[in-house]
This record gives C-alpha cells, structure tokens and sequence, in this order.
C-alpha cells in the first residue's frame, strides 16, 4: 500500500498537466458505474486486486474508492498549497498507517 501511495504521489507530482486531465478537469466519463469505459474499470481492478484484501470487515470497492479520494484529496490540496509541501511525506505515512490498519 505505502509503494502504491508513493507512486500515485510521485506521478501527479512529475505529471501535473496529466494528472490535472485525468483527475480534475471534467471528461465526462462516468467512475464506479456499468457506463465506466473498459480501460477505466481495469485500473480500478488493479487497486481493487492489490488493495481489496486488506478491507477487513469493509467492502473491497468501498474501501479502495476511499483510499484512493484520501489520496486524491491529499495530492490536490498539497498541489494547491493548501496544505503545507513539508508535511506531505507525514501525511503520507498517516493515511497509509490508518488504511493498512495499523
């Protein structure tokens, strides 16, 4: 989970026009609905296979929809400067502690 959350970190931080394209601009395309396009649904897949089996007694889907908006929601307000730059590696560590169940 940690190397997973790294990584989602890492690419909108070296990728912010694409990030800003795949997570902030309106496409029109529908998340977490039968309408998803394929492609869509194969990389929630891989969350949901890498992250599903550590959702305890919450559903697997729920659960990866969560992390990943804790993790949107921590990349867009540090992006933003909302929320301070030398804090973010703690914040990391945080979210992923809490999620892992630790």
């Amino acid at each position: 989970m940690a190397t997973l959350a790294k990584a989602y970190v890492d690419f909108a931080e070296r990728n912010p026009a694409r990030y800003d394209a795949m997570f902030l601009l309106d496409t029109g395309l529908p998340l977490a609905d039968a309408a998803t396009p394929a492609p869509l649904r194969e990389a929630f897949g891989i969350l949901l296979d890498t992250l599903g089996d550590i959702a305890e007694d919450a559903e697997p889907a729920l659960f990866v929809e969560v992390f990943w908006s804790a993790l949107h929601g921590l990349v867009t307000l540090t992006r933003s400067g909302r929320l301070p730059r030398k804090e973010a590696s703690r914040r990391l560590d945080v979210l992923v502690d809490r999620f892992a169940g630790h």
